[in-house]
């Protein structure tokens, strides 16, 4: 019987420390190819700016990772905005891609917000984010 225990503290703080670095990487590698190589992407919205947002939205996430509350605000007004923009830009061009963002931006925001009582309670007992990775630890458990 698998039953599903309560994340603590410091995991669900890791947990969205890793899930902003990962959107960030995500961003990052998809504004490159707009850059170079696709037309497709650039007419979806990336490219500089969105290569700008990529590595901010890393580097807040290696904040969040590193306990600074300020860099969990920055993340949450950061993800509304982009929720707002991607909103608007639907009610423009009515595409799903945009519906996607919009989605995907309003769950990380939703995570973010349910995440600020257990930072504040890190930062209380004077304790770090869990850095660990559940993939990682699935690679080095089959070896």
């Amino acid at each position: 019987m698998n039953e599903k225990q309560p994340v603590n503290h410091a995991q669900r703080v890791g947990k969205v420390a890793n899930l902003t670095i990962f959107l960030g990487i995500l961003g990052i590698i998809l504004s490159i190819l707009a850059l170079t190589i696709s037309k497709g992407l650039t007419q979806r919205g990336y490219g500089f700016s969105y290569l700008t947002i990529g590595l901010c939205m890393m580097a807040l996430g290696y904040g969040i990772r590193y306990r600074s509350k300020y860099c969990l605000y920055a993340t949450m007004v950061l993800f509304v905005t982009l929720s707002c923009n991607f909103f608007f830009k639907f009610f423009i061009q009515h595409t799903m891609y945009l519906i996607f963002r919009f989605a995907l931006c309003c769950w990380m925001s939703f995570r973010l917000i349910h995440t600020l009582p257990s930072m504040q309670i890190l930062i209380a007992t004077n304790v770090f984010p869990d850095k660990n990775n559940r993939f990682m630890k699935l690679i080095l458990k089959q070896k």
